[in-house]
């Protein structure tokens, strides 16, 4: 007889089996970090946020989440935040598919975060066909990038002078924190860093995958002394002097400014690299602003672009209330939710670039019927909504209602997300 899967919490003793089990479905190495990245993970597990399923004791399926906030437009140069549940390592061994894990751990975790208070939920998704069913949907794109650095394009100066210091990898959580809490509150979509997220990030403690090249760390300080941005890059394996026919390439693990002169004299300096012909950048921005900089804007080449981030509301008037809106307009939702039910009802907006409010008006008339995934994806400014009601997630009851809610959900950049989790 076929043992019937338990799901429960996980407690910390049982934290390696459950890394394995999640690690072997990843395609990662199980043994991957050792007892060196067993710390961390102690520092930052939750058992009420970590599920595993179990068969004879064995553990087959993961999930975990953890707290975060999230930036949102604010129709201000800093955007407000907004408290979330953020989804990672769900996995569920291919020996156990189709027999209710991933439903069961999904369906705990979300009622868990709605509890909780968390008023979304955000993950990165492996694939774009299991995370819909449960009303999660694409929300932030990003965008791989090939700088062709090869041509030695010019770029606009700062119009203060900023110096570039090289720094040792310990040493930069201080000055970066402080960079990213800045730059981060300038675009919607970005999630906070702990101190314990700067250890995985830089690969401290142990924490640097097997192999991998330690990154070189470079700040950018203002006249005033204060640092405004920073990047990380490494170069990529091979041998220029021996081969010198292959152009050298290098990748831009990440490049933050909290200002624009910062921005523009840290490309500077990547740019001219020595040795480097090609500089690779993974999951930035679609909107990247570089190729405008560049006296050849063909030097920064998309070579990816795709979903990136799927948001799922779990608190409709929360949400809407706390962001704010290019457009001045009331409008009455009917949100439909079959993925759970948790963001239904009928709801009213009223909302501009300086207030909003949103609460739960059941008899009122509505001008659009619309699924909580199109709510989800145009939430941030990065899916339109005629896209969704091309799809069929948006319907009109008032003739041009679709429009105005279009119009204010216009953001003048494009949601991003510069923190892996």
């Amino acid at each position: 007889m076929m043992s019937k899967p338990e799901i429960r919490n996980v407690q910390q003793d049982e934290i390696t089996p459950w890394l394995r089990a999640m690690r072997t479905t990843l395609l990662v190495n199980p043994a991957a970090g050792g007892g060196q990245s067993l710390p961390w993970w102690q520092q930052v597990w939750n058992p009420e946020r970590t599920f595993g399923g179990y068969v004879e004791g064995r553990c087959v399926a993961t999930l975990r989440t953890f707290p975060t906030t999230m930036t949102i437009p604010s129709g201000t140069a800093e955007h407000a935040e907004l408290p979330i549940d953020a989804l990672t390592q769900v996995t569920v061994a291919g020996t156990h598919r189709r027999q209710g894990l991933l439903t069961g751990m999904l369906t705990r975790s979300l009622q868990d975060a709605k509890d909780r208070g968390e008023v979304a939920s955000l993950l990165k998704a492996a694939e774009w066909q299991i995370y819909g069913r449960f009303g999660y949907w694409p929300a932030v794109m990003g965008a791989n990038y090939r700088i062709l650095s090869v041509r030695r394009p010019q770029i606009r100066p700062p119009e203060t002078a900023h110096q570039l210091i090289g720094i040792e990898l310990d040493q930069l959580p201080g000055p970066a924190s402080d960079v990213h809490r800045r730059a981060r509150r300038r675009r919607a979509g970005q999630i906070d860093r702990a101190a314990v997220d700067w250890q995985r990030r830089l690969g401290l403690n142990g924490l640097r995958p097997p192999g991998a090249h330690e990154p070189v760390c470079v700040v950018a300080r203002n006249a005033e002394g204060r640092v405004d941005g920073y990047a990380m890059w490494r170069a990529n394996d091979g041998d220029w002097f021996l081969h010198p026919e292959d152009q050298a390439q290098a990748t831009v693990d990440e490049v933050l400014a909290a200002t624009d002169d910062a921005y523009r004299a840290l490309w500077h300096y990547l740019l001219n690299l020595d040795l480097v012909r090609v500089l690779q950048l993974n999951g930035y921005a679609v909107d990247e602003p570089l190729e405008w900089l560049l006296s050849d804007g063909r030097a920064a080449q998309r070579t990816w672009v795709g979903d990136n981030e799927w948001l799922r509301l779990l608190d409709v008037p929360a949400a809407l209330s706390a962001r704010r809106y290019a457009s001045t307009d009331r409008l009455v939702l009917e949100v439909v939710d079959r993925d759970g039910g948790w963001a239904a009802g009928r709801f009213t907006l009223d909302g501009g670039p300086t207030h909003a409010e949103c609460r739960a008006t059941p008899a009122a008339t509505a001008d659009l019927r619309l699924s909580q995934r199109a709510l989800a994806g145009i939430y941030l400014g990065g899916v339109t909504v005629a896209a969704q009601q091309l799809a069929g997630l948006v319907d009109e009851e008032t003739p041009g209602a679709a429009a105005r809610l279009e119009s204010m959900f216009w953001t003048a950049q494009q949601p991003w997300n510069a923190t892996p989790f």
